[in-house]
């Protein structure tokens, strides 16, 4: 069974932000649809793909010590 994007994405797209801040207030991303959603599911309400939840980029993590 094939995953597809039905669309209702588009009425739950959140506002620009920049990309480090996003994760920190909630945001999520859905792969599927190529958008950022707020909302505290952890999948798509549309598609129901699993929402990424944080930053893949090295430089938004915190040093370590």
């Amino acid at each position: 069974m094939v995953q597809m994007c039905k669309g209702l994405c588009d009425r739950l797209k959140s506002t620009s932000l920049a990309n480090n801040l996003r994760y920190k207030i909630g945001q999520k991303w859905c792969s599927l649809g190529a958008l950022f959603l707020l909302t505290e599911e952890n999948t798509c309400p549309c598609c129901k793909t699993r929402l990424g939840t944080k930053s893949r980029s090295k430089k938004d993590e915190l040093p370590r010590m």
